[in-house]
């Protein structure tokens, strides 16, 4: 299995979540001095990461290819961490929506290499959808704790997609 490329991506990938994780304690500060509940901006992105965190979890359990496992364990971290930041605005997460709920339900019920090419297409569209709510806050001024996230997260994004796009060239 050809990993170079995936391997550098990493380590991008890596550099830059040491970078957030530098900048968490000063988003979690904005977050409390502009505690401002849900908007359309925290109603999306809310909707988004907990479900990749929840098919995340589930593939760290169940990837069978280790690229994929290692990809839904970083993941995990990062949404874990992009939730609490814009749920210490006072920001709750929406209910699942259906379709995302039966994406759910179809992980589940798959095992092995289908399993792991399913997670990785939920995955890719997670992201694709993820970016459209991102871009049009990264960069806006005044920066509050939704446009310093969206910067972050943009960034993150277009790393994981090269990523998951690699991955899903070794796996078929």
């Amino acid at each position: 299995m050809n990993t170079g490329k995936l391997h550098m991506t990493r380590r991008n990938a890596l550099i830059g979540i040491s970078g957030s994780l530098l900048a968490a304690p000063a988003l979690v500060s904005s977050a409390q001095a502009n505690h401002h509940g849900s908007t359309d901006y925290t109603n999306k992105t809310l909707t988004i990461s907990p479900f990749s965190l929840a098919i995340s979890e589930m593939a760290t359990m169940k990837a069978s290819n280790p690229l994929v496992r290692q990809f839904a364990e970083l993941e995990s971290e990062e949404q874990t961490a992009v939730s609490k930041v814009i749920e210490s605005t006072g920001a709750t997460p929406p209910p699942r929506p259906a379709a995302l709920e039966d994406i759910y339900k179809k992980l589940e019920a798959e095992n092995g290499e289908d399993f792991d090419r399913l997670y990785i297409s939920a995955e890719i569209t997670g992201h694709e959808d993820l970016l459209k709510v991102q871009s049009p806050e990264a960069g806006k001024k005044p920066v509050n704790v939704d446009v310093a996230t969206a910067t972050i997260l943009v960034a993150f994004i277009h790393t994981h997609l090269a990523m998951l796009a690699e991955i899903r060239k070794q796996i078929g």
